[in-house]
């Protein structure tokens, strides 16, 4: 398994080079069928002589990917402070390290860092609705890794899993994926979204409110207690997809 595999968005789903799924008028169903499926599967025999010099190894954000490269920001532990990034170049297919800070008393550096998949890996990460997450995780005999997708992928990976290791890596949890502040407003329609937008611009929320319902019912055109259905729909949505 490929180092470049411990990968950004830093705090959510990682955008693959290619397009993403279009969520469109679907997006409130494709979201909810969305899982994350976490896996322990056993390194790559070809990484384990890395963990000669490494105590840890993480990667903390992936910026981009495709089938072929990736680019990520990593943490670095090295077991000897005679030990530097510099020294995996060219060696576990990094091909460029540079180091971002570094903690000399710890041992620790943040790197940013382009990997090249090996060949086995190219054609899984081909498909842009198999979606890599951090924090991935390195150990000397074990990967933990996360992926997000929905329906038939999750079996993919699960499948790929068993084809490349047989049984010997382990399904640590499989979980729905709930919206966050970046992806909530896939569960709003067009409609909602606009509305939203302009109450809240309009400072209806504010405390004292800075306009009533019967001027921004004006404002689309419509009565004031279809305005009020509109909002009660958009805070049960919103209130749902935290709390529920």
């Amino acid at each position: 398994m490929n180092i470049s595999l411990l990968p950004k968005n830093t705090k959510g789903i990682i955008k693959h080079k290619k397009e993403m799924p279009k969520l469109e008028k679907k997006g409130c169903l494709l979201m909810k069928r969305l899982k994350r499926i976490v896996l322990k599967i056993p390194i790559d025999p070809r990484y384990k002589e890395i963990f000669d010099l490494l105590e840890n190894y993480e990667t903390l954000q992936i910026h981009r990917y495709d089938e072929n490269v990736i680019y990520v920001t990593q943490k670095m532990q090295f077991k000897s402070a005679n030990s530097h990034p510099k020294d995996l170049v060219g060696k576990f297919g990094i091909e460029f390290n540079e180091v971002l800070t570094e903690n000399k008393q710890k041992k620790e550096y943040i790197c940013f860092t382009k990997h090249h998949w090996y060949k086995e890996l190219h054609l899984f990460f081909k498909n842009p609705e198999i979606l890599i997450e951090p924090p991935i995780i390195m150990k000397e005999d074990s990967i933990i890794i996360r992926f997000i997708s929905h329906g038939k992928n999750i079996d993919a990976i699960i499948e790929q899993q068993k084809k490349t290791f047989n049984d010997n890596f382990k399904i640590l949890s499989i979980t729905s994926v709930h919206p966050n502040k970046d992806n909530l407003s896939l569960l709003l329609t067009e409609r909602q979204k606009e509305i939203a937008y302009y109450v809240v611009e309009r400072g209806y929320y504010e405390i004292p409110r800075k306009t009533n319902s019967e001027f921004l019912a004006n404002h689309f055109g419509i009565s004031k207690s279809a305005l009020c259905e509109h909002l009660r729909k958009i805070e049960k949505t919103i209130f749902l997809s935290i709390f529920k």
